[in-house]
């Protein structure tokens, strides 16, 4: 089930809320009775289970399996640990059996059984058994466990949240009503329900009115490669950077605002990642929870920076030759992996030279427009740079990516072709175009790419994140306004929706 479906907005997710309410109810009439006090968790959890297994019910014992596994062994390594044994065998072996299942379906199976979700929810697990044999957490119950896996609104693509960040977040809905007065914690929820929900709209309408409007000139260009012209090529490459982004953060902000809709805060995923002057900036920025999972879990036991500065190299290009294998089976996720790698690298070692401290010392002193023009074109070159990146990530093949990258250097111009630029003529769009006799101008079919293509970028470079956009604005008609129109629109576009893109991985 997706959260952009007429199930999930009309049926599965108010009959939640609505079981959810009454859970709580009961719980605050009977929270002294122990059976009663984790009622509204169970709830969450089962609720989970069945939009997972609504997705597709013969993958359901998959995440089953993996969990009960999972949970045995760190309560094993657990009582390895108070008797003094060795729990890092344990550790190995959770781990074997991990990615093992994660490899085996990912590449032996070749997607032909691939359960959705498959890589979030083992890369979580993995957090658990690590921080369980680092010793952080202990005597988690076997409920609080089972929601942090199957948290149904980041099980499918994250963000990748560390177990006590979430723990601490689902205290919070089992003490709520304490501490607190009646009055302050009606206040209190309203503003996070109309957070919630404002945030849901924003990343809803940000998935289906914007990504997928992107991903049909992608699709449709990529069908045609060998007949593309120089200004094809360019649009269907900004066309998949600007896809890419939207769909991720959309699904990112609805999770959130449905998460933070049942009190359990999310982290940030995505923070304005195309603003950033380097490629450093640009991954403390993109997909940061995976960042974090990489950089805990895989660069600090590898040694992280604490062995030379070789090693630390070394370290970095191991992370991002595991992030190209993590994403997909061909040749172009290495490719992808190792140009990020490599500029992440080679962006680090200048700017650790002695030449580079006293650049940043005159950069620092700069103002006025040479500064914001030497921002703006390092800005630009990052952007292009993981543009052309991008490539290899969509490309069916090194050899389709090769094709796309040759267009665009052989400078082959021409008309940007009407089909492909047609992709962008929403209906709603296109009869205001024709109301206003635009259609039989020369440009007339081409007048919603550029404005398109324009707002959007406008969107990356200058505009706010959902997230700061929602947390700034107040609980006022013109929001309630906004919210209405969004979410009206959005709903009348789901026909011809797509699948979010991060679930192949």
């Amino acid at each position: 089930m997706l959260f952009h479906s007429y199930e999930f907005l009309f049926a599965f997710f108010p009959l939640m809320l609505l079981g959810y309410g009454i859970s709580r109810r009961i719980t605050e009439r009977n929270g002294h009775k122990n059976r009663i006090k984790n009622l509204p968790c169970l709830w969450l959890l089962l609720t989970s289970l069945i939009f997972y297994g609504l997705g597709g019910v013969e993958y359901l014992p998959v995440l089953l399996v993996s969990m009960a596994v999972n949970y045995e062994l760190c309560q094993w390594m657990e009582k390895k640990r108070e008797t003094r044994g060795e729990p890092w065998k344990i550790l190995v072996m959770g781990l074997v059996f991990h990615l093992g299942v994660l490899c085996g379906f990912k590449y032996l199976a070749a997607g032909r059984y691939m359960p959705p979700g498959l890589s979030f929810y083992t890369f979580t697990q993995i957090a658990f058994m690590v921080e369980c044999y680092r010793g952080n957490l202990k005597r988690v119950d076997a409920l609080s466990y089972s929601l942090y896996v199957a948290w149904f609104p980041k099980m499918m693509q994250g963000p990748i949240m560390l177990p006590a960040e979430f723990f601490s977040k689902l205290q919070g809905i089992w003490e709520r009503n304490r501490a607190m007065e009646k009055s302050a914690a009606n206040q209190a929820d309203w503003e996070r329900i109309f957070r919630g929900i404002y945030l849901f709209v924003l990343g809803l309408f940000k998935k289906v009115l914007i990504a997928d409007t992107f991903g049909s000139a992608v699709n449709h260009g990529y069908a045609m490669l060998p007949a593309l012209n120089s200004w094809d090529g360019m649009i269907v490459m900004l066309s998949y950077t600007l896809q890419l982004y939207f769909d991720f953060s959309g699904y990112c902000d609805m999770a959130m605002g449905i998460s933070g809709l049942l009190g359990i805060e999310l982290p940030l995923n995505f923070n304005s990642p195309y603003k950033a002057a380097n490629i450093l900036e640009f991954w403390k920025r993109w997909h940061m929870t995976l960042t974090g999972f990489f950089t805990r879990y895989v660069y600090i036991p590898l040694g992280g920076n604490r062995k030379g500065r070789a090693r630390t190299y070394v370290n970095v290009l191991i992370v991002f030759l595991l992030s190209g294998i993590w994403h997909g089976t061909g040749v172009q996720f290495l490719i992808w992996g190792m140009m990020h790698g490599v500029l992440y690298v080679g962006t680090r070692a200048v700017t650790e030279s002695g030449f580079f401290g006293k650049f940043a010392g005159r950069y620092e002193k700069m103002c006025g427009p040479g500064r914001w023009i030497l921002h703006g074109v390092s800005v630009l070159l990052t952007f292009l740079y993981v543009n052309v990146a991008w490539v290899f990530f969509r490309a069916p093949s090194v050899k389709e990516a090769v094709t796309l990258l040759k267009t665009l250097a052989g400078f082959r111009g021409g008309r940007v072709d009407r089909n492909l630029a047609g992709c962008f003529n929403l209906d709603e769009f296109w009869y205001v175009i024709k109301v206003l006799r635009l259609d039989s101008w020369q440009y007339g079919h081409y007048i919603c790419m550029a404005l398109i293509l324009a707002a959007a970028l406008l969107l990356v470079f200058f505009g706010r994140t959902a997230v700061d956009f929602v947390k700034a604005a107040k609980p006022k008609m013109i929001h309630a306004l906004i919210m209405a129109v969004l979410f009206v629109w959005s709903v009348l576009s789901l026909a011809g929706v797509s699948s979010f893109l991060y679930v192949n991985f």
